[in-house]
């Protein structure tokens, strides 16, 4: 039997593939999950017809550092600093969770990212409170359709239920930052045995490491990494530089163990010194920085200082009770720092200005090759996986186009995505979600941010505030 092909005809095609041309008029075959051909004009007998006229084409977005859980939980709080989203998340809605909630966010999460365009993801999954818990994210990510790398979270959760006596949490807070934990081992061996055991398939495994730069000493990371790599993850994510005042200098001590290697995903640092964005560079390794959430804790992100030097950045959303869990949002944001940036270092010259192509190449193509992915996808080329979208450009505050790059960094946002391919499957078509009932998924997710809310004030703030300001060396005597 033959493999379905669908052709695209008439979008504006913007390949970002460094050996294609973009077309400014031109049609796309999908032959079963692969791109078959792109020209100005394909004749094409025996292939559903999408017409594309007046869209622009390109590749799906690839968002390299989200926390999908999070998703039950927008607009939980605005204007948090650091210490606030550790002390709210990490140490008190996570425990709030039910299995069903998790599977529930993690698959809403990733629907969320696919309606935007974001047909790649690296879920930094970091509530493996039980095996359960363990089993319904896994579940849930995979449920969506979406590409991408789920990395399985070895931070050590509080073994704490919510309306548990206050008393009992000293000794539970102490244990957070303890040695690796077996049980993480066993468990995270037995999720990638289940459900991730081909290292080709749509949805690779990976591992998301507890927060290094609190540790005391280096020998707990490293213990932990080469455990990790046991494992074969395709990307091993870590979290770095998120403050000036981290005990442990986690890069620095990766470099010295010899330890840095390309299957390693260095998320923010914005305090990462420029010797330390080299060893990173040096070693293979690459860079997500999750722009708003970033500058919201007061860090200027890192992507300037990075790309300069030669390192391979992307963009991440990081957690969306902050913002949307748009690309398009983290793209303007990049864009219009970059420009702050450049106008700063050379304030009485007329500097060129970084233009909207840059950015969708960091949010495309680039961000594929930080991932390991970039020879499966990323970017419209023929052989390649069809991860794609199309937007309209025919809309109030868009119309008439003059740019298509402009449309999509500038001017785009998930309202005007019409389309949405992953792995040759339409996920998003005349701009809604297939095959998902909209109404009855969002009566779950108010069902479980109630069933969330109600346990969260169960929990006793202080201890819990105390410890990670301890962890990150933050003063809270004001």
């Amino acid at each position: 039997m033959s493999a379905h092909r669908t052709l695209f005809k008439g979008a504006t095609i913007l390949t970002m593939d460094g050996s294609g041309a973009d077309l400014p008029v031109g049609d796309l075959l999908v032959e079963g999950d692969r791109i078959a051909a792109i020209a100005p004009a394909l004749a094409v007998d025996d292939a559903e017809l999408v017409d594309a006229t007046g869209m622009v084409m390109c590749p799906g977005f690839v968002d390299t550092h989200r926390h999908t859980w999070q998703t039950p939980l927008h607009g939980v709080r605005t204007d948090w600093n650091l210490l606030d989203y550790m002390t709210y998340i990490r140490g008190m809605y996570c425990v709030s969770y039910s299995p069903e909630d998790a599977e529930l966010a993690n698959w809403v999460g990733a629907l969320e990212a696919l309606d935007s365009g974001i047909t790649t993801l690296v879920d930094h999954s970091h509530l493996q409170l039980s095996e359960a818990h363990s089993d319904a994210l896994a579940a849930g990510f995979l449920r969506s359709g979406i590409r991408g790398i789920y990395c399985y979270g070895s931070y050590r959760n509080l073994a704490y239920q919510p309306g548990q006596p206050a008393q009992d949490l000293p000794g539970l807070l102490q244990d957070v930052n303890g040695p690796l934990d077996a049980w993480h081992q066993r468990n995270a061996a037995r999720i990638r045995d289940t459900y991730f055991a081909d290292d080709a398939a749509r949805v690779r495994f990976g591992i998301a490491t507890r927060e290094f730069e609190t540790l005391p000493e280096s020998a707990s990371m490293l213990e932990e990494l080469r455990w990790a790599r046991t494992l074969h993850p395709a990307r091993i994510s870590i979290h770095v530089g998120m403050s000036a005042h981290e005990p442990l200098n986690v890069v620095r001590a990766l470099h010295e163990a010899g330890e840095i290697a390309p299957d390693l995903l260095f998320v923010h640092g914005n305090h990462l010194a420029d010797d330390e964005l080299q060893m990173i560079i040096d070693g293979g390794a690459s860079i997500s920085s999750a722009i708003e959430i970033e500058m919201t804790y007061g860090a200027w992100p890192v992507v300037d200082r990075f790309t300069a030097m030669g390192g391979q950045a992307s963009l991440g959303i990081d957690a969306t009770i902050d913002f949307g869990g748009d690309m398009f949002g983290q793209m303007r944001a990049l864009l219009n720092v970059w420009r702050l940036e450049r106008s700063l270092k050379n304030p009485r010259k007329m500097t060129r200005k970084v233009h909207q192509k840059k950015v969708l190449e960091i949010a495309t193509i680039r961000a594929a090759e930080a991932i390991g992915l970039g020879a499966i996808t990323g970017s419209l080329a023929v052989g390649k996986k069809a991860d794609l979208l199309l937007l309209r450009t025919d809309a109030v505050g868009l119309a008439p186009m003059w740019d298509p790059y402009a449309a999509i960094v500038s001017y785009g946002h998930s309202s005007l995505v019409d389309t949405v391919m992953v792995d040759g499957r339409f996920v998003k078509r005349h701009g809604r979600l297939v095959g998902i009932d909209w109404p009855t998924v969002r009566t779950s997710l108010e069902r479980s941010k109630d069933d969330i809310r109600r346990r969260f004030s169960l929990i006793p703030q202080e201890p819990i505030r105390a410890r990670w300001a301890q962890g990150f060396r933050i003063d809270i005597t004001d």
